[in-house]
């Protein structure tokens, strides 16, 4: 009877052990089949929106972001009436760029350095109302550089080879209502208490920056991948798995490479990296509920640059650790 005791002991507990493993070939870990980078995108978002709530009643008024970016409201800018949200993200940091699905890509082959960038959305009763206002609402973004002058631009989707991308474009005739603005460029200075500040008579992307590293010589940066599977995203994943990307070192600069180049092979725009810039470069696949990262730092822009990048199956976890390290 005792040596039946013990041996039941003994299966009981590898039973147990056997069923706590984390290679159980009964419990293998669910794989969502239908997560790819466009799911990834829109969680990373809606982790970065900071949602106001309001009431036409209460207006004026200035709503304060956690980065500290300043949004006045006046009576009469919206064609509603009772309660609704101001639903903002604020790209302040590399991170939120990537985690955006946006860039600093200017739309005509050069990059940007950025101050700042916003995408403003405000909705009732979960609608978004219309983009274009009645009145034009004040924006202050805090000046984080020695700057005191830079421009203002609004994001768009742009053509590419086969799918639409993201990039900054000069304003339009509507982004502002003033009878005397016709759109195209507009330069934004500092105020005295530290923002940059502008008015926008539309809800939308936009972005204070400067052309990156102008007037040093530029080149073009050429990426082969290799590894997990390989295609390249579109505009915040609506198609396509992969995404590669450059940040520049003491710049908020996230340049994205989305141009096809050959077989599995992406550019940057043709001579916009600048030569003697060094900064993080790094590729990330999501497809399937798969995970692929590859990532080279402190990596050196030289003339006619081409650099592999292998991209290695990992985490979601991994993927987002690097992103946040982009603000170190």
């Amino acid at each position: 009877m005792r040596t039946k005791f013990f041996l039941a002991l003994f299966v009981a507990g590898s039973m147990i052990f056997t069923g706590c493993s984390d290679d159980d070939p009964v419990n293998p870990p669910v794989v969502d089949k239908n997560y790819n980078v466009k799911e990834f995108f829109s969680n990373s978002r809606e982790k970065l929106v900071q949602v106001i709530e309001l009431n036409t009643s209460n207006l004026p008024t200035t709503i304060t972001l956690d980065g500290g970016t300043k949004i006045t409201i006046d009576e009469g800018t919206f064609a509603i009436t009772g309660s609704f949200t101001v639903e903002v993200i604020e790209c302040l940091k590399p991170s939120s760029i990537v985690y955006s699905g946006t860039n600093t890509n200017y739309i005509d082959g050069r990059l940007f350095a950025s101050d700042g960038f916003l995408f403003i959305d405000v909705k009732q009763n979960g609608t978004s109302v219309d983009k274009n206002l009645l009145k034009n609402m004040d924006v202050e973004i805090p000046v984080n550089s020695d700057r005191t002058l830079t421009m203002l631009w609004e994001g768009v989707d742009i053509a590419g080879v086969d799918e639409n991308q993201f990039a900054w474009n000069e304003l339009a005739e509507d982004a502002i209502l003033d009878d005397q603005f016709a759109g195209g460029r507009m330069e934004v200075g500092a105020n005295d208490a530290g923002f940059f500040f502008f008015r926008l008579g539309k809800l939308g992307w936009f972005n204070c920056d400067i052309y990156w590293e102008e007037p040093a010589p530029k080149t073009t940066l050429t990426v082969t991948l290799t590894g997990g599977p390989i295609e390249l995203a579109s505009y915040q994943g609506a198609t396509g798995y992969t995404c590669v990307f450059f940040h520049g070192y003491g710049d908020l600069v996230v340049a994205q490479l989305y141009t096809p180049a050959g077989t599995n092979k992406v550019k940057s725009y043709d001579d916009s990296m600048p030569v003697g810039k060094t900064g993080t470069l790094f590729a990330f696949t999501v497809k399937e509920g798969e995970f692929y990262l590859a990532k080279q730092e402190n990596v050196t822009i030289v003339a006619d640059m081409e650099v592999d990048l292998d991209l290695v199956k990992t985490t979601e976890e991994a993927i987002q650790a690097a992103i946040d390290a982009l603000d170190d």
